[in-house]
């Protein structure tokens, strides 16, 4: 299965509204909302979550948890203010979080993060670890810890954090990942993603990858803006490998999956 999933700048309520419509109409699975995007996405305003959820009715709302631009390395009170956003986030009606952390060595911060997974559980919200996986040491280490902490998704490109190049260019890496990962959580395709190009990526990929999804956020925007057209022409340049990838997991899920 291959879902699509539209990354949103919420900093104003009008601008919220205006482009989760779009992501809505256009057929998205799920929207990812963000503030300051400039700065590769913050915890948005309070006021824009709700504003998404008034708008986006169905189960799919992720906001993202992150207090400050920079790395990935967070101090206690930092990490403090990321619970506060998370139960402000369920308050507001949110359906997931979307959050990462790292230690200084660059490997999974694993305390607060199993803090934060599990504070996100009692809230009944689904867990993304984002794109902090690409700035891992060693991807495959984080992968087996992530699925151990009981985290929904993660999203990648398969290029590391920082470097030049969408997930095309790291399509072999996506694969590797997707294996190891055996379907025991979903990973999310991210990097440049656009209706042109998600069909080259996923061509690239195994035949069995258990549940994928594509994330995309200026391939749907025309003029910096989410249109309901862009949204629906991704939906429908990953239509055949929806139906590809659920087959095919099908025929090869093994029992222990």
């Amino acid at each position: 299965m291959v879902d699509v999933e539209v990354c949103i700048n919420g900093d104003t309520v009008v601008e919220t509204r205006a482009s989760v419509t779009a992501a809505n109409t256009g057929g998205a699975a799920r929207v990812e909302l963000c503030g300051t995007m400039e700065f590769d996405g913050l915890t948005p305003p309070l006021e824009c979550i709700k504003a998404a959820r008034a708008v986006f009715e169905r189960k799919g709302l992720l906001v993202m948890i992150r207090p400050r631009a920079g790395d990935f390395h967070y101090a206690s009170d930092e990490i403090e203010l990321m619970k506060s956003q998370i139960a402000e986030a369920a308050q507001a009606g949110a359906d997931g979080v979307v959050m990462g952390l790292l230690d200084e060595a660059g490997r999974l911060n694993l305390k607060p993060l199993r803090e934060l997974v599990e504070l996100s559980k009692s809230f009944g919200l689904e867990t993304t670890f984002h794109r902090a996986f690409d700035a891992t040491r060693d991807r495959f280490e984080a992968l087996g810890s992530l699925i151990e902490l009981g985290v929904d998704r993660i999203l990648t490109s398969g290029v590391r954090w920082g470097m030049p190049g969408s997930a095309l260019d790291g399509v072999l890496e996506l694969d590797r990942v997707i294996q190891a990962a055996q379907a025991r959580l979903e990973i999310v395709i991210a990097g440049g993603v656009n209706p042109v190009n998600a069909p080259q990526v996923l061509q690239g990929l195994s035949p069995w990858n258990g549940k994928l999804s594509v994330h995309a956020y200026s391939g749907v925007q025309d003029n910096g803006n989410t249109t309901d057209a862009g949204v629906r022409a991704l939906v429908e340049a990953v239509q055949v490998f929806r139906e590809r990838f659920t087959i095919a997991a099908r025929r090869e899920r093994r029992p222990y999956d």
